[in-house]
């Protein structure tokens, strides 16, 4: 039956979630509209640039440049064909295809009732006038429900992610270096792993890379020095290129170094809980690469460049500025490095003895005890690493009767082998908890327990020893260094024009 004629429709089409981006929901929307328009003698003119994969939900984060066209277009004009509009009727496939907001549906019933236009609800197969009291009671109510079922469907999912989060479980697209592998009857995702898809890397026999090596390069060398403008400059000769096809930025680098699934983390409101995947990396390789990126005022962007650890940071005895490293021609062509005063040349002083007597102070310092308690962090964290190495200390002295053990038979030698292993495992991870609390980002690696100071020093970067040289030329730990200066003529050794200028 005809309820109307003569009229011109024109549609407003939306589906909430098009993942697979094919539009489909919306193409069934219109064939669906263009079958009950037609009975009821309504022709359908050009219809809105549909707001495809767009939510019309209070929780929507992606704009529906469709609708606010809509909009527009009925403040335009005065009336509904006259109007920019240029239709009878409004064509929408059910209620909620318009808004899920009562606000919304508020300015749109408003507007239609102003310029005379009438809305067709496909599903309801029925036409509405707004300016009938009984129709706009009707579409008001069913603004309210869309609102409600909007309202409890995001409950839903809030409870399901936190249930999933606390669980462990991945969600959402996978990070770089990671694949998803999907049940394949249901198609949900069951986990991620390591992408072993190989890309271009010049500096691999191979000339090639896999994705998942990628972060875990970045988060090593990050972890000993490296600055994130060095391993971008480094990817860009080697051809190395994020998804996007384009070299890699500081910037990007330290976005995937601070993502927590690297370490077989999931992050869900602020919370951590561990992931039900693998990491790419160690969890402490992670938490002290986390600690150097964040930390307030930490430089994290140098070239990489500088050659020396201590220039620039040593500094005159007269005018305070600082001493840089320079080479100079000395007796038949041979060089003669030196630091002198960057800006008025007061001072000048052999670079050798000056190295000799300030990095073996530094490393005497790193080597020794003294170095826990200087930087044991705040009271809790101090009386939390005391508990820690009395933990550790009877485990030693556990693993020290283990190891004087007699066993009587095959089964029992097996059982304290594992026992051992089971020890120097816990004491391991005590240990390095112990320093987390108490030592800065830059001085984890170079003192691990049990390894030789000196040698680690040698294999850090010089970015990295830059930064230990920063943190113990300070008044408050070794002091600043300031190098005196000396009368025409005289030889005075360094260590006696090295003045450490600590706080009182």
């Amino acid at each position: 039956m005809t309820l109307s004629s003569a009229l011109l429709g024109r549609e407003y089409l939306r589906v909430s979630d098009d993942r697979a981006k094919q539009r489909r929901s919306v193409t069934e929307q219109h064939d669906e509209n263009a079958t009950a328009t037609a009975e009821h003698g309504i022709t359908l003119g050009r219809p809105y640039d549909s707001d495809n994969d767009r939510s019309a939900s209070k929780f929507a984060t992606k704009r529906r440049d469709g609708f606010e066209q809509l909009l527009t277009d009925l403040r335009s004009g005065p009336t509904g064909c006259d109007s920019d509009f240029g239709a009878d009727v409004l064509v929408l496939w059910e209620n909620s295809r318009g808004s899920r907001r009562v606000s919304e549906w508020a300015i749109l019933i408003e507007l239609l009732e102003e310029k005379g236009v009438q809305v067709f609800i496909t599903a309801d197969d029925r036409l509405y006038n707004p300016a009938r009291a009984a129709d706009r009671k009707v579409l008001q109510s069913a603004a309210i429900d869309s609102e409600q079922e909007s309202l409890k469907t995001s409950t839903r999912t809030r409870r399901t992610a936190a249930a999933e989060a606390a669980k462990g479980r991945p969600h959402g697209r996978p990070p770089f270096g990671f694949r998803g592998e999907y049940d394949a009857k249901t198609g949900k995702l069951i986990t991620w792993l390591p992408d072993e898809t190989l890309v271009p890397d010049s500096k691999q026999p191979s000339g090639q890379i896999a994705k998942c090596d990628i972060p875990r390069e970045v988060l090593a060398r990050l972890r000993t020095g490296h600055s994130l403008l060095a391993i971008s400059e480094d990817f860009k000769r080697r051809g190395i290129r994020n998804e996007a096809g384009t070299p890699y930025t500081g910037p990007h680098i330290r976005s995937m170094a601070l993502r927590a699934a690297y370490a077989g983390k999931r992050v869900h409101q602020g919370k951590v809980t561990h992931g039900t995947w693998d990491g790419l990396i160690d969890e402490e390789t992670f938490f002290v690469v986390q600690r150097k990126l964040t930390t307030p005022g930490r430089a994290i962007t140098r070239n990489g460049k500088a050659k020396h650890e201590i220039s620039r940071i040593i500094r005159c005895g007269v005018c305070g500025d600082v001493l840089k490293a320079i080479t100079r021609p000395g007796a038949g062509g041979a060089k003669d490095p030196r630091y002198q005063c960057a800006i008025r040349s007061c001072v000048r002083i052999d670079k050798a003895d000056t190295d000799e007597v300030v990095i073996g102070a530094m490393l005497a310092y790193l080597a020794s005890d003294k170095v826990y308690s200087d930087f044991a962090a705040n009271p809790g964290d101090s009386e939390k690493a005391e508990k820690l190495r009395a933990e550790v200390a009877q485990l030693r002295a556990e693993k020290d009767v283990m190891e004087t053990a007699e066993p009587a038979t095959l089964a029992e030698a097996r059982m304290i082998a594992r026992g051992l292993e089971r020890l120097e495992g816990d004491i391991d991870r005590l240990d390095a908890e112990v320093r987390e609390l108490t030592l800065p980002a830059e001085l984890i690696d170079l003192i691990e327990p049990g390894a030789n100071v000196v040698r680690r020093w040698e294999a850090a970067p010089v970015s990295a020893r830059r930064a230990v040289a920063r943190l113990l030329l300070s008044p408050s730990v070794l002091g600043e260094v300031r190098v005196q200066r000396i009368g025409s003529g005289r030889k005075v050794d360094a260590v006696d024009r090295i003045v450490w200028r600590k706080n009182s």
